[in-house]
């Protein structure tokens, strides 16, 4: 399953993509708007150009687990999404969403036709620091703020997504139909 990651931010979204497995992310794009976050127009072109079936929004909880302003903010822009999409919003368990915030829809995909589209919010503690960290040594030599700061967007929602990717990774148990072999090499099977 192909999953499209949004990181609200004030002014901007970073956005990330998976891979169409699921199993890795790379940062996508930023998009620039207002303060009441991005249209959900421009986050159903993506969906739709980009194929993906579930939208993770990077959820800024404080370190101690308490909502703050920009948690508020990025919930609005959660609900909002999944009332365009008619999806259900689900979240982390232990989450409590505040109840002043409007319902989302009850999740038939009737408003979007040919997209069903899975919502889900994710703790992103931690993402822009893990973003800039991973950014500050490879793109040491580019000077322009502006052009670090949409490019840190991006891949803080990279950060985010491949999280919520690794979280959901199945569990592997080694390769099928494989042998043990002991130190030496020697085929402990048979």
């Amino acid at each position: 399953m192909r999953w499209l990651c949004l990181d609200p931010g004030a002014k901007r979204t970073g956005v990330a993509i998976s891979s169409p497995e699921g199993t890795f992310a790379v940062p996508l794009t930023v998009l620039e708007h207002d303060a009441g976050g991005p249209l959900p127009e421009m986050v159903e072109r993506l969906m739709r150009e980009h194929r993906a079936e579930g939208l993770v929004i990077g959820l800024p909880l404080s370190m101690d687990g308490s909502m703050s302003s920009q948690t508020r903010a990025a919930l609005e822009v959660a609900v909002r999404l999944a009332s365009h999409f008619d999806a259900v919003l689900e979240s982390p368990p232990g989450l409590l969403i505040p109840a002043n915030l409007p319902e989302p829809a009850a999740g038939s995909g009737a408003l979007t036709p040919g997209l069903m589209v899975r919502i889900l919010l994710w703790d992103e503690r931690l993402s822009s620091w893990e973003a800039q960290r991973m950014t500050t040594a490879r793109d040491a030599a580019s000077r322009k703020k502006a052009g670090r700061e949409l490019l840190l967007d991006a891949h803080a929602a990279a950060v985010i997504l491949q999280s919520f990717l690794d979280a959901h990774a199945p569990v592997s148990s080694g390769l099928d139909g494989a042998h043990d072999q002991t130190a030496d090499g020697a085929d402990s099977a048979g």
